[in-house]
């Protein structure tokens, strides 16, 4: 295996580490790719046993986020008309007291 393709290799694996943690995108899967590349490429006994590791891992992650109870519903997830006037009512008053501080400040 080349420098070249092992820097390949490695910057796929980068990108799945940083799928993990992006919604939408799916990260393991992705390193599991790079890591099936590399074994490809290596050939030899300590990269089968990676690949299969890897493998059982993502096989047990898998388990376990089926097995997992769903995440509990909130009661509510919309603010009241009265908190929506009470935010906007605070916005515009920071706003104008910002304007009159910056006024005599910058004056």
């Amino acid at each position: 295996m080349g420098t070249w393709q092992l820097l390949l290799v490695g910057l796929v694996m980068l990108l799945g580490l940083l799928g993990v943690v992006t919604p939408g995108v799916p990260g393991p899967l992705i390193v599991w790719a790079g890591t099936l590349w590399w074994t490809m490429a290596e050939l030899s006994a300590v990269a089968w046993a990676v690949l299969v590791g890897g493998t059982g891992l993502l096989l047990l992650d898998q388990a376990f986020v089926r097995l997992r109870p769903p995440p509990p519903s909130p009661r509510r997830t919309t603010a009241t008309v009265a908190e929506e006037a009470w935010a906007t009512t605070l916005f515009a008053c920071l706003a104008v007291v910002g304007a009159w501080v910056a006024a005599v400040v910058l004056g």
